[in-house]
């Protein structure tokens, strides 16, 4: 399950999506400093999303996880994408139906069930962060509600699952528009998707 990500900077998100993608992206001002820098993004943090709203792809500043309705003050920042075909109703239901987004991220990373003896005799879980093979920015997809969104997660492929079961539905740049506007069904298989694994070093 991802907990953490890192967001690019506003300028290599802009350059990716306007430049190399040729998206027609529309970048409110009012986040120009905010993001100005590469940044470590954790569950409650602000974070940039990418959404389709009354006619136009745009940037926009939201907080990552909904509110849970179980426990106050957590928040619920994993969505299985599964959950959308199930018969029982969910709390993610409208937004993947209507409320989809796309997450920029540089990496993500995974702790994994297996741990190990630190020099100071603690124990920790092994930890490993992914990135995209064939793009210079990981895209994943996302749903909002609100001030709020929540990553979404699918099955493992090859690479993750020795790492874990879980993996975020990262999309390829030919993958967008199904991911914001059509039928996703087709997304939710990402055995084909190239990610790099780097094992993050022992403390």
């Amino acid at each position: 399950m991802c907990s953490h990500f890192a967001m690019p900077s506003l300028k290599e998100i802009k350059t990716y999506l306007t430049t190399d993608l040729k998206l027609p992206l529309i970048v409110p001002k009012n986040i120009e400093d905010k993001f100005s820098a590469a940044t470590q993004i954790y569950p409650k943090s602000s974070s940039l999303v990418m959404l389709y709203s009354n006619n136009e792809l745009k940037l926009v500043e939201k907080k990552w996880g909904y509110p849970s309705p179980f426990q106050k003050n957590r928040v619920l920042y994993n969505a299985r994408v599964e959950r959308f075909y199930e018969e029982k109703p969910s709390m993610w239901d409208n937004s993947f139906a209507r409320q989809r987004c796309i997450i920029l991220a540089s990496e993500f990373w995974e702790s994994s069930k297996q741990t190990y003896l630190a020099s100071n005799n603690q124990t920790y879980h092994e930890h490993s962060s992914f990135t995209a093979i064939e793009e210079p920015m990981t895209l994943i997809a996302g749903i909002y509600q609100g001030n709020d969104f929540s990553m979404v997660t699918t099955v493992a492929n090859n690479t993750v699952l020795p790492v874990h079961e879980r993996m975020p539905l990262v999309l390829k740049p030919s993958e967008l528009r199904r991911w914001l506007f059509q039928n996703f069904t087709s997304l939710l298989d990402r055995s084909e998707y190239n990610l790099a694994r780097h094992q993050l070093p022992h403390r």
